[in-house]
């Protein structure tokens, strides 16, 4: 088409001047040089007219280009990439930017001589001069260029090396050639692209159209010369501005690879920001929250954790999903899978609460709003201990809601079917309870220094220790995974025919030990500290002090002593082999405790109550100091 307009012209401007065909050899190099500068001025109107008039089409195709770079906001961190804009306008020469074959060159002298040449490197990396020759300027920055152009050009300016009458000599870029780099992997324009040569990893991506919402941010391979130069993790430049890949430039022949992402996790609720995060390595659910921009100030300490069993570990399509609660910060131990959901529950409210018991996952108080569902709930619950238990629920769901005069109770029986079509009450009682002809599935029980301690289904014949006290939420300061016991159920089959269930305790097990139906985990506590808890002064851990023995008056002391209101009395150590023992009277601060034991001092609710007990223990102390002290001073 443009040839024809092209050769349309030339005819008309031939014809209107009267010149033949024939004629043009006998034209001079000005005569043919304006009839070319008419040509390309018509051409120009004639192309401008046509725009004008495809307008409409020219929108659509932009809006259609725009379309394109739309992106899902579910996912964070892929809108950084869509620009509209050219960035690289206003961007100074970079000092280390080296020129090649196809850029151009501007070249201005003044002094002697006043002259201002564009110039284009040759495929070669030459540029030619007149009476000097073909110079290689390839290779080099622009200063390096430019004091190699001043050499040569001195054999024909002498004065440029004259300090007295100098000419001068700078040398500019131009117009640039864009370079071409290798996109692989997930991107919009995988292949080849031409990029602007002072581009960055980051930048290099937007001109390609960015990542897809398959490819990982965090895991982004920098390949020259067959081999990666650098990993970027794009994640610490879109939270904080800081990244070290700026300092990388792009050349030409590079190759940026874009792999899928391994483990992305979503979180909402009570959070600043709630998208999907891609994670990676070890990163735990305080990592999650820093990305996410913080917790909101209505935030609780509690989540709910939606972890995703993998597909080699499923027992079956039920239960690929498991339910848990989480405590922060104390979650760094907690697993989280590909795919999981991360759910922040707001500041508990008991104006606008809702409470369910039974068999779910984590029963207790939870927040409900104008049009709550129960299955909503049941959600927020962790869903049921065992997956294969909804099956078998039919009517067993039970709502007690009071009446308007508080006297009676309405009951509803609710299917689970139907859980999400029946909305919640402030202070609805729901109950879910377990159908007799139900057969429970393998599980196992852990307890002790745990930071969940429950019963957990076993999820396949693969689950190992390590697995399973980080879906209990870790352990605790006070625990010990090297002081872990399992308690083994055997079952056999006396000669009447009767079942006979016998236990085996198991100590000193590694981590990757294997899981069965019907193990109780225990974790032991620290042996060498002692906790104090309750109404003293520093509670917390301390160590135990070894000799002649240390005393639970030690102990409190070392904790910071009593707190004011202090039920003295009813204070109880709870041992580590969880037997509990109360304090006597009067000799119950002289109670020996031992590594491992547990400490805990009541307050007094009524603190206007005064407490003889504790008052009389604290005058038979005090006189026997005092008696004390007389012998100590008769002696002397």
């Amino acid at each position: 088409m443009q040839r024809f307009i092209y050769f349309f012209f030339l005819v008309n401007i031939l014809w209107s001047q009267q010149i033949s065909v024939s004629d043009l050899k006998n034209l001079s190099n000005n005569e043919l040089d304006q009839i070319k500068e008419e040509l390309q001025s018509k051409n120009k109107q004639v192309v401008q007219s046509d725009l004008i008039e495809n307008q409409d089409a020219i929108d659509v195709v932009q809006i259609e280009s725009k379309q394109v770079k739309v992106v899902d906001n579910e996912y964070f961190g892929y809108n950084y990439f869509v620009q509209d804009i050219n960035f690289f306008d206003n961007i100074p020469t970079p000092s280390d930017f080296k020129l090649g074959p196809g850029d151009e060159v501007i070249i201005s002298l003044w002094g002697e001589t006043n002259q201002r040449n564009k110039y284009i490197i040759d495929r070669n990396g030459m540029i030619f001069f007149e009476n000097i020759g073909f110079v290689n300027v390839s290779n080099k920055t622009i200063k390096e260029a430019e004091t190699l152009l001043v050499d040569k050009l001195s054999k024909i300016y002498s004065t440029l090396k004259d300090k007295n009458n100098p000419t001068s000599l700078m040398l500019e870029l131009g117009k640039i050639k864009s370079i071409n780099v290798y996109f692989t992997g997930q991107v919009m324009k995988p292949g080849i692209n031409l990029i602007h040569p002072f581009s960055d990893v980051f930048s290099a991506l937007v001109q390609a159209g960015g990542v897809d919402n398959s490819g990982s941010l965090r895991n982004v391979n920098l390949i020259r010369n067959g081999e990666v130069i650098e990993v970027i993790d794009f994640y610490s430049f879109f939270t904080s501005g800081l990244s070290e890949f700026q300092k990388i430039r792009i050349i030409d022949g590079d190759v940026i690879h874009i792999p899928i992402v391994e483990k992305r996790v979503s979180v909402k609720g009570e959070i600043q920001r709630p998208k999907q995060y891609e994670l990676i390595h070890s990163e735990s659910i305080l990592d999650l929250i820093d990305y996410a921009g913080g917790l909101t100030s209505t935030a609780s300490n509690k989540a709910i954790l939606n972890n995703i069993i993998p597909m080699d570990k499923r027992i079956s399509e039920d239960s690929a999903k498991f339910g848990s609660i989480v405590y922060l910060p104390l979650s760094n131990d907690v697993l989280i899978n590909n795919g999981a959901e991360v759910n922040i529950l707001p500041i508990a409210n008991n104006d606008f609460n809702v409470t369910i018991y039974g068999r779910v996952t984590l029963p207790g108080e939870y927040p409900i709003f104008n049009t709550t569902s129960l299955k909503q709930v049941l959600d927020l619950a962790g869903g049921f201990e065992d997956p294969i238990f909804r099956k078998s629920i039919n009517d067993n769901i039970v709502i007690l809601r009071q009446d308007e005069n508080q006297f009676d109770a309405q009951e509803f029986n609710i299917n689970y079917e139907d859980a999400d079509k029946f909305n919640l009450k402030v202070n609805d009682k729901i109950f879910v309870y377990e159908d007799v002809n139900y057969r429970n599935s393998f599980s196992y029980a852990i307890k002790g220094e745990i930071n969940i301690p429950g019963t957990y289904p076993l999820r396949g014949a693969l689950t190992t220790l390590d697995e399973a006290i980080k879906i209990a939420g870790g352990v605790t300061q006070m625990g010990s995974i090297n002081s872990v016991s399992v308690t083994k159920k055997l079952v056999s089959i006396d000669l009447d025919g009767n079942e006979i269930i016998e236990e085996e305790l198991v100590k000193n097990i590694s981590l990757d030990f294997q899981i069965a139906d019907g193990n109780t985990i225990t974790i032991l506590p620290k042996t060498n500290v002692i906790k104090v808890d309750g109404n003293v002064y520093n509670p917390g851990f301390i160590a135990h002090q070894s000799g002649r023995g240390m005393t639970l008056a030690n102990a409190v002391e070392l904790a910071g002593g009593y707190k004011p209101y202090s039920i003295k009395k009813n204070t109880y150590v709870i041992r580590a082999n969880g037997e509990i023992e109360q304090v006597n009277l009067f000799r119950g601060r002289a109670k020996r405790v031992f590594p491992g034991d547990s400490i805990f001092v009541p307050v007094n609710p009524n603190p206007d109550e005064f407490d003889i007990t504790s008052f009389i223990a604290d005058l038979s102390s005090t006189l026997a100091n005092i008696a004390a002290i007389l012998v100590i001073a008769d002696n002397n």
